[in-house]
């Protein structure tokens, strides 16, 4: 058995995309992930979704090696047309596996406590808490990095272009800030953040969104690059906010963030009643976590106790979480 935290995202989504710093920090909600001995193949139980599928060694090999392709080509068509059999992105991450270690007979069972589309890391700590089980099972030796790199495959199907750092945050627990150029960065942080988890109840596609502004940033580069900038100069001061603890410019921080989103075209109706909620009963600070479109709102405020009746009456599901929480184990 292995499981990994969920990926709660304070700052630099999208932006990260283009080699700006992001901050993540792993909560306490987990994916779990048991493997054990079977015959004749490899069977995947997704028991949240209900489904369950038996693989040959042929059919791991051969969607592995078409979805390798995919990736390499960055051939975001073919992987959006691929990620509709909700299996693609186990049969990579198997197939990368078998590549390394040969090809093992098992039963895979995964459970997930992470809510599924809602920008907290959910598909990454499922497939981090896959690679460590199946690390455990062959008794494989694989370090963290090469555990986050195996997972992060995992989402290269499901979002198309990733930064890694959802699997990276997974995998080694506490706070990364993260550059593409630069790679993890895990910092010590000891503030008690008071943090509050707002689900809008609208799912969102994160390949969509990380499209949507992939094509804006093609239209106008020049625009979106001066917002990615703002959006690294907050992360960089929320570092700061976190490391002295000061919660009211960690909020002001993650109210900048937020502006940027909106710029960016990712906020919605329902996440700007949930964030105008929270500022007009105290709260220090809120944004979209994630990719936007949907998802979740985390909110900064010095009782998050007091919110959860408030969005329980506006028909949203809320709840308090601990930051800076275990990776992968």
């Amino acid at each position: 058995m292995a499981s990994a935290p969920g990926s709660l995202k304070l700052f630099g989504e999208h932006a990260v995309v283009y080699n700006r710093l992001a901050l993540s920090a792993a909560f306490n909600r987990r994916a779990f992930c048991e493997v054990n001995p079977a015959q004749g193949g490899i069977t995947v139980n997704l028991k949240d979704l209900g489904k369950r599928r038996k693989f040959n060694f042929n059919e791991v090999l051969r969607s592995y090696t078409e979805l390798s392709g995919m990736v390499e080509r960055g051939d975001m068509h073919g992987l959006a047309k691929a990620r509709k059999d909700v299996f693609s992105p186990y049969k990579m991450i198997l197939g990368e596996f078998s590549h390394e270690f040969g090809f093992t007979a098992m039963d895979i069972s995964i459970h997930s406590d992470v809510p599924r589309n809602s920008g907290l890391g959910s598909s990454a700590a499922v497939f981090c808490s896959l690679a460590a089980a199946l690390n455990s099972f062959v008794h494989g030796g694989l370090g963290r990095e090469q555990l986050a790199e195996l997972a992060n495959l995992g989402d290269k199907v499901v979002h198309g272009n990733p930064s890694g750092l959802d699997a990276s945050t997974c995998t080694f627990g506490g706070y990364i800030s993260f550059r593409r150029g630069e790679g993890i960065n895990p910092l010590k942080i000891k503030t008690e953040v008071p943090m509050l988890v707002v689900n809008t109840g609208s799912q969102k596609d994160t390949g969509e969104m990380i499209g949507r502004v992939a094509g804006r940033y093609k239209k106008d580069k020049r625009e979106i690059d001066r917002i990615f900038d703002r959006m690294e100069d907050t992360a960089l001061s929320g570092i700061r906010a976190l490391k002295s603890s000061n919660l009211k410019k960690l909020g002001a921080n993650m109210n900048t963030a937020q502006e940027c989103f909106r710029e960016l075209g990712l906020s919605t109706p329902a996440i700007e009643k949930i964030i105008e909620a929270a500022m007009s009963n105290g709260a220090l600070g809120a944004k979209i976590t994630g990719a936007g479109g949907g998802g979740c709102v985390i909110i900064l405020t010095k009782e998050p106790g007091e919110l959860i009746p408030i969005y329980k009456r506006m028909g949203c599901e809320s709840f308090q979480t601990i930051l800076g929480v275990e990776g992968v184990k």
